[in-house]
């Protein structure tokens, strides 16, 4: 707590911020100048209130336009387009003679959906996509 001509630290805190704020008067200043000139800490919280001060009156900065378009096209870059990717088709397990076999699905086949696959058939009809197959369930 340094005290130079009657200001204490907190004294001199106040006036600061005063200052910064265009709130003190002239014989303040001039007392926590004086202050200010022998307290390393005041001068310290000083130069932190003024950078505080600075982080309160700047805002976000104001969206600018995307140039990387037209200086690209400028330039005669063009961007490349990503490869097409090859979309192996599902495989089908069924046997030959339609679907899951001939005929009817008798009690040791498995499960079969309402179009005849085998609960095993990767025809899509049991997740409820139309039966590829084209066999009817007898």
């Amino acid at each position: 707590m340094y005290d130079s001509e009657g200001m204490t630290c907190q004294q001199c805190r106040e006036v600061v911020s005063a200052t910064l704020d265009g709130e003190a008067g002239p014989a303040e200043r001039a007392a926590a100048d004086a202050h200010l000139a022998g307290c390393a800490a005041c001068r310290a919280y000083e130069g932190s209130a003024r950078w505080l001060g600075r982080l309160a009156r700047v805002g976000p900065a104001e969206p600018v336009p995307d140039l990387a378009d037209g200086l690209l096209r400028t330039l005669g870059i063009s961007e490349p387009q990503p490869a097409a990717v090859a979309v192996a088709a599902p495989e089908l397990t069924c046997l030959p003679g339609g679907c899951c076999g001939d005929g009817p699905a008798d009690a040791g086949d498995g499960a079969r959906s309402a179009c005849g696959c085998l609960a095993t058939c990767g025809c899509g009809c049991q997740d409820g996509a139309p039966c590829r197959c084209g066999t009817k369930a007898a």
